[in-house]
């Protein structure tokens, strides 16, 4: 028994990693002879033309589009789909999905549920310990937890008693060859930074630490995204003098060119899941400087070559960090490239696939 029939449920279409990461699962586990279907509340927010055509993606009618409560009803709404489509099992690609679970739930779905922890379950503080009571009412509802690290599998694991809880890397853009070998230093040194203008990704600590490290070596910073803070971000700049440092991109097609160009990634989160930008980075042989905002970045940053992961929030550790790898020579392709290959995203869609068989195996014996 296999989980032939998989049903990806999203919200929308929005350009953030938890969605390409389901459009990349959609692909490979239709090429591994798995029926795929995307069902989604709305088409919103930019990434639905990259949809593999051969997918099926069915969307709500009438459409359920994102608001302050709008997981609760896309989950009960979904669960009239699942009747229709009879799936082995359903894939929920984030944490931020996991309401879905109860909904469908309610609706009468009885087969398995799984979801990606893409991110810590929790926020700090108390805030993550009000919620903790919310999270463990969701999570009686979902199968299996699947963990992109280490320690994101035991929080988890503690959250949620008696669940399948297990580690598998998510698929990330590590298999493309990189379009040049690294460029050597130059006179200026060259950040790059790329991510959504949001809170969590913190792009005032970047401008605040290119800032800091300009006072040591002149320095000049890519900035890749765009989100709610980017005119916040313009402001910043000008009031930090800055606008000869810094080039803001919205989107660019293809981002392996800024990888290579790049002396190092900066990596300001103040929380992730996993960094994708950190991984794709060493494939392109560029080291990382980033905040300690997940556990992955520590299983992957492993040689002092790869970079540094930074334990402090201070825009000088910060700087003092980058211009400790700026002032290196850069470091072979071949040396950072095997750090990322265990992301590849054959390797994840096949690891993925056979723990579905694994749970569904399990639901009919």
């Amino acid at each position: 028994m296999t989980a032939q029939r998989i049903v990806i449920a999203m919200h929308d279409f929005f350009r953030g990693g938890t969605e390409r990461v389901s459009l990349t699962f959609a692909r490979a586990w239709l090429e591994a002879g798995r029926d795929v279907t995307i069902l989604c509340g709305a088409t919103d927010g930019g990434l639905f033309e990259q949809v593999d055509p051969r997918v099926k993606v069915v969307v709500l009618d009438p459409p359920v589009h994102r608001g302050l409560l709008s997981r609760f009803r896309l989950g009960w709404a979904m669960g009239a789909e699942l009747a229709k489509l009879r799936p082995d099992l359903v894939f929920l690609p984030g944490n931020f999905h996991m309401p879905l679970a109860r909904g469908m739930r309610r609706a009468g779905f009885a087969g398995v549920i799984v979801q990606k922890v893409s991110n810590p379950p929790l926020p700090g503080g108390v805030a993550g310990q009000l919620i903790k009571p919310f999270y463990r009412h969701f999570a009686k509802s979902v199968d299996g937890f699947a963990a992109m690290n280490h320690g994101l599998a035991r929080e988890v694991a503690l959250l949620a008693p008696g669940k399948t809880v297990t580690m598998l890397r998510p698929p990330f853009d590590v298999l493309a060859a990189p379009v040049s070998a690294p460029q050597p230093r130059r006179d200026v040194w060259r950040i790059f930074w790329a991510g959504r203008l949001e809170p969590q990704k913190d792009i005032g600590l970047a401008l605040t630490t290119l800032a800091a490290l300009n006072k040591i070596h002149p320095a000049h910073m890519t900035v890749l995204g765009t989100g709610a803070e980017r005119e916040d971000m313009e402001r910043r700049i000008a009031a930090m003098g800055l606008g000869g440092k810094v080039t803001h991109l919205t989107h660019v097609p293809d981002i392996a060119p800024h990888y290579a160009n790049a002396d190092v990634l900066l990596v300001t989160s103040r929380y992730e899941g996993g960094p994708a930008v950190a991984v794709e980075a060493l494939a392109h042989g560029t080291p990382v400087v980033t905040t300690d905002c997940s556990y992955l970045v520590k299983e992957v940053l492993t040689i002092p070559e790869s970079g540094t992961v930074v334990a402090s929030r201070d825009p000088g550790d910060l700087a003092a960090a980058l211009a400790a790898v700026c002032e290196k020579p850069r470091p072979p392709l071949g040396m950072l490239r095997p750090l990322a290959m265990p992301f590849a995203p054959e390797t994840s869609a096949r690891a993925f696939l056979d723990w579905f068989d694994t749970l569904v195996r399990a639901r009919v014996s």
